[in-house]
């Protein structure tokens, strides 16, 4: 099996990646939902619950950013524009809060739920395209290697996968969501940093029946 090494610009741009497939797979996915319905409640409570998680992964993305990342990494990279990714962090925050109240809607009126949680996705997204790609300009591989250290790296990933984990969703929601919207060698690199029971035993086993309705919106 292939080892992998925490690397953080390796790793922002993988959560970058889960978080822009899903917010892709809401907005088709939810445009199909709007114009046909929902087959089932089922399908409703699984597309229910993979935006609300991509809410949820977002949200302690950037707060883990604003909170862990930013600081630390300002220190080493003074010159990123930190106060305009700060206030778009707030931005996108003030979306998500919008995304869930659509989501309640759902059950009642998926037609109102789903026209206002689509506007919303639609201006996530053309926020987000912008947004993701000047974190990944100023904090590639060789502008962090040049001035961290490997270990600093590992720790401050660490660091900021912990504070994700303690102000994100339920991790049998959670989990899998991350997993599962990555391709396979995304997917083995992320799944190394995890202890091996929540791959082997937790995920496939434990959590498989609250993760299921969300099935049908991830990557095999």
């Amino acid at each position: 099996m292939a080892q992998y090494t925490s690397n953080l610009a390796h790793d922002l741009v993988r959560i970058h990646k889960v978080i822009t497939r899903a917010i892709d797979v809401s907005l088709i996915t939810g445009s199909q939902y709007l114009q046909n319905g929902f087959t089932n409640s089922q399908v409703q409570a699984g597309y229910s619950c993979y935006s609300h998680t991509l809410a949820d992964v977002l949200d302690a993305h950037h707060l883990s950013e604003n909170e862990v990342i930013f600081p630390e990494v300002r220190k080493y990279i003074p010159s990123a524009p930190y106060g305009r990714l700060t206030a778009e962090h707030s931005q996108v925050e003030r979306m998500l809060e919008v995304m869930r109240a659509a989501i309640e809607k759902l059950p009642d009126d998926y037609h109102a739920g789903l026209t206002e949680l689509l506007g919303t996705l639609r201006k996530l997204s053309a926020l987000w395209s912008s947004h993701y790609q000047l974190e990944e300009q100023n904090f590639s591989t060789s502008a962090v290697n040049a001035v961290m250290s490997q270990e600093d790296q590992m720790r401050l990933s660490a660091a900021a996968t912990k504070h994700s984990q303690e102000h994100s969703g339920p991790p049998y929601w959670v989990v899998p969501f991350v997993l599962f919207n990555l391709n396979q060698e995304d997917r083995l690199a992320m799944s190394s940093t995890m202890p091996p029971v929540i791959i082997e035993e937790l995920v496939p086993k434990t959590w498989k029946d609250q993760w299921a309705p969300m099935k049908p919106f991830f990557l095999d």
